[in-house]
C-alpha cells in the first residue's frame, strides 16, 4: 500500500493523453491568437451577457454534481473543488450586473474603469486561487473537524456553501464600496499601468495554480484531473487579456470563449462519468435481472423438489403405516396356525392339518402379492414403468387370466371373448396384472359369479375389458377415490385383506400403456371394473402415418 492509498487517496494511475493534448491546445491557441488579439470587432453586449449566463449555469451545475459526489462518499477535496466552482458561478452575477451598467453609463464611468474590471479580476483570481488552495485548506483542517465533515456530509456541504456565499458578498461589497480608492484599470479607454500589473498578477496566479494542480495529478480521481484543462483555460484567458485588453476586440471575445471552456470542461467530464456509470448500472441491472430470473427459476425448481420430497415423505409414511397395519392380519394368522401345528400336531386330524397348511400358504401368497405390488408401485412412482407393447389377442389375454386363477375361483369366472381376431396394443405383463387384480378383487368381495368380457368401443379404436360381479358394489361416496393411493372401501361384514394400492397400481399401469380404467355400477346390484386399451389396428395405422 502506497502513501496515497494509506491517506485515503486514490492509487496512482496513468493520465489520459487527451487531457494533456487539450491543455496544450488551449494555451497554444491563445498564443496563436495573441498577435492579432487587438483586432477590433463589432460590439455585441447581448452576446457577452449570453456568455455570462452560460458560464454561470455551467459553473453552478458543475458545483452541484461535485457536491453530489461528495455526499455519495467523495473526498473533502471534492467539496473544495465544488466550492471553487460555486464561487465562480455566484460571482458571475455581480460581474454581469456591473457589465450591464457599463451599457447605461458609457465608457469612462466608474463602472467601466473600476467596478466591472475589479469584479472580473476577483472572479478570475478567486477561482484559480481556490482551486490551487483547496488541498492545503483540507490538509490544514483539524482532525476532529475533518472527521465530522466526513461523517456529517450534508452539514459540511451546507457550511461550505454558506462560506462561499459570504465570501462573494464580502468581495462584492469591498469592490463596490471601495471604488473611490481602488486604482483604475482603464483611463479614457486605455489600459492603465495598474490594469496591466493586475493582468500580470492574474497570469502569475493562473500559472501557479496550474503547477499546483498538476502536482500529484496521478492520484486525483479521473474527473478532477480535468481541472488542469480548466486552469489552462484560465491561463489562456490571462494571456489574451494582456495581449488585447480592449473590449469587443478579437482577444476580448476569445477570453470569453476560454472562460466558457474553463467552466464547461469539468462539467463535460462529470457528465461523461455519469453516462459511463449509467451504462455500467444498466449492464449491472440487466445482469441482476438475469440473475434474478435464474434465481427464480432455481427457486421454482427447489420448490418443485421440496414438493416432491414432501410427497415422497408422505408416500413413505403412508407405505409404512399401511404395511404396518395390513401385514398384521396375515402375520397373526400365520402365527396362530404355526402355533397350532407346533403344539397340537398329534391331536389334530389330517384334514385339519391340510386346512392349516392351506391357510398358511394363502397368507404367505398374500404377503408375496403385497410385496410384488409394492415393488411395482415404487417403480411406477419414480416413473420407471417400462412398457413393451405388442399386438396381444383379446382371447389370449382372457384365457391367461382364467388359467392363472385358483381352482375355486376359476369355477366362478365366465369369460366372453368378444369379436373374433380382436387384439390390443399393450404390454402383456401389465395387461394381465390389471385384469387379474380386477378378478381377484371381485372374487374376494362378491359371493356370486364373475363375468369377464371384451368388446370394441363405438369407434372400433379401443378395446374395453370388463370384469363384472354380483356383490354390493362400491359405495357412491367412495367411487371418486376408488383409484387413489392406499384407499379401500369398507364393505359391510367383510374382512379387510388388502393394502389398498392394487387399484391405484392398475391405474398407473393402464396409463403407461395409453389406456385408462374406471368403475361402473351394475343394475340392480353389483359392480363393473373396465380396462380400456388401444386396439392393435389403431396403433398400426398410427405407426404407418408417422412413417409417411
Amino acid at each position: 500500500m502506497n502513501i496515497g492509498s494509506a491517506a485515503g487517496e486514490p492509487e496512482e494511475a496513468p493520465i489520459s493523453r487527451g487531457l494533456w493534448v487539450c491543455a496544450a491546445a488551449v494555451i497554444t491557441a491563445a498564443l496563436v491568437v495573441a498577435p492579432i488579439a487587438d483586432h477590433r470587432l463589432a460590439a455585441h453586449p447581448n452576446l457577452a451577457v449570453a456568455f455570462f449566463v452560460l458560464m454561470a449555469a455551467a459553473d453552478l451545475l458543475t458545483a452541484h454534481l461535485l457536491v453530489q459526489q461528495f455526499l455519495a462518499g467523495g473526498r473533502l477535496s471534492t467539496l473544495g473543488l465544488a466550492s471553487a466552482y460555486l464561487y465562480s458561478g455566484v460571482m458571475m452575477a455581480p460581474y454581469a450586473v456591473a457589465f450591464t451598467r457599463i451599457q447605461h453609463s458609457g465608457p469612462g464611468s466608474i463602472w467601466s474603469d473600476i467596478c466591472a474590471p475589479w469584479l472580473f479580476f476577483v472572479l478570475f483570481a478567486g477561482f484559480t486561487l481556490l482551486v490551487a488552495a483547496r488541498r492545503r485548506i483540507v490538509a490544514a483542517l483539524p482532525a476532529r473537524l475533518a472527521r465530522q465533515a466526513r461523517t456529517r456530509r450534508r452539514a459540511a456541504a451546507t457550511v461550505a456553501t454558506a462560506a462561499v456565499l459570504a465570501l462573494v458578498a464580502a468581495l462584492t461589497w469591498l469592490v463596490l464600496s471601495g471604488a473611490d480608492w481602488l486604482p483604475r484599470f482603464y483611463q479614457g479607454g486605455t489600459l492603465t499601468a495598474a490594469g496591466r500589473w493586475m493582468g500580470w498578477v492574474g497570469l502569475l496566479t493562473a500559472a501557479l495554480s496550474l503547477l499546483s494542480v498538476i502536482k500529484g495529478l496521478r492520484r486525483r480521481p479521473p474527473v478532477e484531473r480535468w481541472v488542469a484543462v480548466a486552469i489552462s483555460c484560465s491561463l489562456a484567458t490571462a494571456i489574451l487579456y494582456l495581449a488585447a485588453p480592449i473590449r469587443y476586440s478579437l482577444g476580448w471575445y476569445a477570453t470569453r470563449v476560454t472562460l466558457l471552456l474553463s467552466a464547461g470542461v469539468v462539467l463535460l467530464a462529470l457528465l461523461a462519468e455519469t453516462a459511463s456509470l449509467y451504462r455500467r448500472l444498466s449492464t449491472a441491472h440487466e445482469d441482476l435481472d438475469q440473475a434474478h430470473r435464474e434465481l427464480s427459476r432455481r427457486a421454482e425448481h427447489l420448490a418443485a423438489a421440496n414438493l416432491e420430497l414432501e410427497a415422497a415423505g408422505t408416500w413413505k409414511s403412508d407405505i409404512i403405516a399401511t404395511l404396518t397395519h395390513e401385514i398384521n392380519q396375515p402375520l397373526a394368522v400365520i402365527s396362530a396356525y404355526s402355533e397350532e401345528l407346533t403344539q397340537e400336531w398329534d391331536t389334530i386330524t389330517d384334514d385339519e392339518r391340510r386346512a392349516a397348511v392351506q391357510a398358511l400358504g394363502d397368507r404367505v401368497n398374500q404377503l408375496l402379492d403385497m410385496a410384488a405390488h409394492l415393488l411395482t408401485l415404487c417403480r411406477a412412482e419414480r416413473g420407471e414403468i417400462r412398457t413393451r407393447p405388442v399386438a396381444l389377442p383379446v382371447e389370449q389375454v382372457l384365457t391367461q387370466v382364467t388359467d392363472n386363477l385358483t381352482k375355486q375361483a376359476r369355477v366362478r369366472v365366465r369369460a366372453s371373448y368378444g369379436p373374433p381376431g380382436a387384439a390390443v396394443w399393450a404390454d402383456p405383463v401389465h395387461t394381465h396384472e390389471v385384469l387379474t387384480n380386477f378378478v381377484t378383487n371381485a372374487v374376494k368381495y362378491s359371493p356370486g359369479d364373475i363375468h369377464m368380457s371384451a368388446a370394441l368401443d363405438d369407434t372400433g379404436q379401443e378395446v374395453l375389458f370388463a370384469v363384472s360381479d354380483e356383490g354390493n358394489g362400491v359405495p357412491p361416496e367412495f367411487v371418486a377415490h376408488l383409484f387413489d393411493r392406499f384407499t379401500q372401501a369398507e364393505q359391510p361384514g367383510a374382512v379387510r385383506t388388502g393394502a389398498g394400492f392394487g387399484l391405484y397400481l392398475s391405474k398407473l399401469l393402464a396409463e403407461a400403456n395409453a389406456g385408462k380404467v374406471w368403475y361402473e355400477d351394475v343394475v340392480p346390484h353389483g359392480g363393473r371394473f373396465v380396462l380400456c386399451l388401444p386396439s392393435a389396428q389403431r396403433s398400426a395405422r398410427t405407426v404407418a402415418s408417422r412413417a409417411r
